[in-house]
């Protein structure tokens, strides 16, 4: 590196940056993150100039560390809580991109930009890393290659146009370093150069590089994913961690680690609120359950409403075994009924499990099931079609003169502020309709009712309404401009409405279940919906439907469904014993544990650290296999690259081989020592372990200082003599010493 001109190192700088901005570019679509372009394309370029000085000059380094290290300490002596509330985000981040790698958790919005400065600064520091040392360039086409392939495998839309850029530079790269090497050859051949021929070198390569890339951009290439479930059941079944990036709902894709549960699946947009609609007619999953209500299967449920769409905040979730009976919400004089529901997915294939609210018990063959405090229950692995899972849920009777006089007290304050908060850009005409719509209410229940009438009475359903015009806030734009729209836009308009008249709510994504007049349910695309759920003590969260083209919920107590129903009393009055006996059990249990703060507080404390240990070992874990990984690639390149040259080329890398090993048996060859009296000094030492060193060392010389090939009978003696050294270095180093250095230093 030290060696580099101004315009070589120019030129690594913009190869490096083309290749570091595809991968971030497939990156962002993948996880869905909505950071703007140019924002990402500038903390690429300042990640790349960076990390080019740092490996250029090491030196810099201190540039960056020193002046952060002082202002660390200035501020632990100064503002300590500071320090602490730093650390705390930092811990949260790893323990979400943790549960996030492994399936537990959604992608978080809010940590996209740490998320982009992590990823971001690693691939470059491996591209840079590459690409300064002037080798390995092949290895970066194929695995850049590999990974941008991958990228595809998983739907993301634009990864062949990132592939060709990527591709575009790497091929580049890769023909500078044939040339720099052919250069340096023609130069100990004592051969002439023109000045010229690098320059001309390059443009010819990127002309051909750019010719070839740009016609296999503009052909129509229409590469569809494979859509054999049969296959991809069965790659799934044999390779689990594979269903955890891919989501294949055949007609409609969807992509990230753990694909959970979006009405993207049903043909909706999964970012921006609004556009038009082209449902899915196609059959999603089977539900066999008794009865003819109708069911909302939750699947997805977001609080955070922000930049015209919907998003899920941090969820603290839990860990259940199949068949464990989870907690409910519901207070101790609330009387429930129970809801068996068995459900099969036929196109879907989702980690969510649908139910509905609120989940009482899971039973499949899953090792592990989560809840988060949403009552949103998902595993970490897909679901596969035709596996059914049975969900049973304990679903309250309501008593709306109750409901009347319900309050939101035994929401926390932070929980109150969750779910009644509203974006700045929520305009003051908003607010006053909700007034307007609430003012001669005195009661949260008639005034969620009032508000849902409104938007049922005055507002027209279609799944092909007018564009939102950029800028515009979404609701603004449906309450009174465009005045037509399906179920998110109801819903959502709905959720702004009740909370800017203080009520708690939160927006829900799922399926719509109707009884058909059999007792398997086709449950379609076209059943995909979003409603909303409003908080009440003792009830929880109670659904409203503001869409018009589905029906009012009605809210029944129990006296009334059953003198509308023809039910076996006794066995009904039993079921009901054990679920109030239950859910009271488990009410004390929560009044216990509120009791006992002190003692939580501590088992809090120790789960964290558990879980603060389990994520450095996790990330050290990961740095080691990649490293592994990186380091088996440039000695089986190596390998390679030694078995197929010739010549001058064959004995160098055959030397600088042997002298590696030799090197961890401890032997080092000195500044002046040739070859020949080195590998003297070893034979003195090992005469009896090298024999044949002197015939090595003549065919050495030979076909390094004449430039002959070497002959098959002694490629096959330097090779027998190379694994005796192997062996004596791996005899004297140590198995765990040699492989560090083998595959982790590389020292």
């Amino acid at each position: 590196m030290k060696n580099k001109n101004i315009k070589e190192i120019l030129f690594y700088f913009s190869l490096i940056f083309i290749m570091v901005m595809s991968l971030n570019l497939a990156i962002m679509d993948s996880t869905g993150m909505n950071l703007p372009l140019v924002r990402m394309a500038f903390f690429t370029l300042i990640t790349t100039a960076a990390v080019s000085v740092i490996l250029i000059f090491p030196i810099s380094l201190l540039v960056f560390l020193i002046p952060g290290i002082c202002r660390i300490l200035y501020l632990y002596y100064t503002d300590a809580a500071l320090i602490n509330l730093y650390v705390q985000k930092i811990l949260g981040f790893f323990y979400w991109l943790y549960g996030y790698t492994v399936g537990y958790n959604n992608f978080e919005p809010g940590y996209s930009l740490v998320f982009a400065i992590m990823y971001t600064a690693f691939i470059t520091l491996i591209v840079s890393i590459i690409v300064y040392s002037g080798r390995a360039g092949f290895m970066l086409i194929t695995l850049g290659t590999a990974v941008l392939s991958f990228f595809w495998f998983i739907y993301v839309g634009k990864a062949r146009l990132y592939l060709v850029l990527y591709l575009s530079a790497s091929i580049l790269l890769y023909s500078y370093q044939i040339y720099k090497r052919k250069l340096k050859e023609w130069r100990k051949a004592g051969s002439s150069v023109e000045y010229d021929v690098g320059r001309n070198w390059m443009l010819c390569s990127a002309i051909v590089v750019s010719i070839s890339l740009i016609l296999s951009l503009a052909l129509p290439l229409n590469i569809s994913a494979v859509r054999w479930p049969w296959f991809n059941d069965k790659v799934v079944s044999l390779f689990p961690f594979i269903a955890d990036w891919r989501n294949d709902t055949l007609e409609s894709f969807s992509y990230g680690f753990n694909s959970r549960y979006s009405l993207s699946s049903a043909g909706y947009r999964s970012k921006k609120l609004g556009g038009e609609v082209l449902l899915d007619e196609s059959v999603m999953m089977t539900v066999k359950t008794l009865g003819e209500e109708t069911l909302y299967l939750r699947g997805a449920v977001k609080d955070k409403y922000s930049d015209n769409s919907w998003s899920k905040s941090s969820k603290s979730y839990k860990e259940y075994s199949p068949g464990y009976a989870m907690p409910l919400p519901y207070g101790s004089s609330v009387t429930t009924r129970e809801a068996a529901l068995e459900i099969t997915y036929k196109k879907l294939l989702t980690s969510t499990i649908f139910a509905p609210y609120s989940v009482y018990q899971v039973q499949h063959s899953f090792k592990r099931i989560f809840a988060d405090e949403d009552s949103e229950v998902y595993t970490p692995k897909m679901i596969m079609r035709d596996e059914p899972y049975t969900v049973k849920s304990i679903m309250p009777y309501i008593d709306v003169e109750k409901l009347r006089q319900a309050k939101t007290e035994s929401l926390g304050g932070n929980e109150f502020k969750v779910y009644t908060a509203l974006p700045s850009d929520i305009s003051g005409r908003a607010k006053t309709l909700a007034w307007e719509i609430t003012k001669v209410q005195n009661n949260d229940y008639d005034k969620v009712k009032a508000i849902e009438s409104y938007l049922r009475q005055n507002y027209k359903y279609t799944l092909k309404p007018q564009k939102v015009p950029s800028k515009v806030e979404f609701t603004d734009h449906f309450l009174f401009e465009g005045k037509e729209g399906y179920c998110t836009y109801f819903a959502t308009s709905m959720a702004v409405l009740l909370r800017a008249s203080g009520i708690p709510c939160r927006y829900v994504e799922g399926f719509v279940s109707r009884y058909g007049g059999a007792e398997v349910r086709e449950v379609r695309g076209t059943d995909a919906h979003a409603w909303v759920e409003v908080y009440f003590d003792d009830y929880g969260w109670v659904t409203f439907e503001p869409t018009p083209q589905y029906p009012a919920i009605e809210l029944k107590a129990a006296r009334e469904a059953l003198q509308e129903t023809n039910i076996d009393t006794q066995e009904g009055t039993a079921a009901d014993s054990i679920d109030r006996s239950d859910m009271s059990r488990r009410r004390r249990d929560m009044e216990i544990e509120e009791g006992s703060a002190a003692g939580t507080a501590n088992g809090s404390e120790e789960k964290r650290s558990s879980h603060i240990g389990n994520t450095a070992l996790f990330v050290l874990l990961s740095l080691l296999i990649i490293r592994f990984g990186f380091m088996y690639l440039v000695w089986a390149v190596k390998e390679v690259s030694l078995g197929h040259s010739k010549g001058r080329r064959y004995a160098m890398d055959y030397i600088k081989d042997v002298i590696w090993y030799l090197r961890h048996a401890g032997f080092t060859i000195g500044k002046e020592e040739t070859i020949r009296e080195f590998l003297k000094r070893v034979k003195y030492n090992y005469e009896e372990r090298f024999s044949d060193i002197s015939n090595v060392t003549q065919i050495l010389e030979k076909i390094r200082y004449s430039d002959s090939d070497v002959s098959a009978e002694e490629r096959r003696l330097l090779e027998v003599f190379r694994k005796k050294v192997k062996k004596l270095a791996l005899k004297k180093a140590g198995v765990l010493q040699f492989f560090i250095s083998l595959y982790l230093t590389g020292k």
